[in-house]
């Protein structure tokens, strides 16, 4: 199986199979090249690891954007924790623990991306 392949295949468990060709357009759009690189090595390599499960991977997800500050991802791999098995608590945990490292502030923020993104999740699933 090719990292694309392996790639698509990861993407739509993360992000949703419905959401991969309107995500995989925008990164088109955005730039052909970064959009294969997101492909092939994010998803493809990366994400596709064996040794973290997935609800694992997407949390971790969650705490290194909390603590980045990058909210239009974040909302992203909030649902993407959601899909892999992680419960509202369990987000809201890592993102109390983010709030040590990265501030109040930033935790702040993440918690009230984390209540938007989940406001409409399960019609989105």
């Amino acid at each position: 199986m090719t990292d694309a392949v392996r790639g698509l295949e990861t993407m739509a468990r993360f992000v949703g199979a419905a959401n991969v060709d309107r995500g995989r357009d925008y990164l088109e759009a955005l730039d052909p090249e970064f959009h294969r690189h997101v492909v092939e090595f994010v998803y493809g390599e990366i994400y596709s690891g064996e040794i973290l499960e997935q609800k694992t991977r997407a949390l971790c997800t969650v705490a290194m954007l909390a603590v980045l500050d990058q909210q239009l991802q974040l909302g992203v791999y909030v649902r993407s924790a959601r899909r892999q098995g992680a419960s509202e608590e369990e987000i809201r945990e890592v993102l109390r623990q983010a709030a040590v490292y990265a501030g109040f502030p930033s935790a702040w923020n993440a918690l009230a991306t984390m209540r938007s993104a989940l406001a409409d999740f399960e019609e989105a699933t």
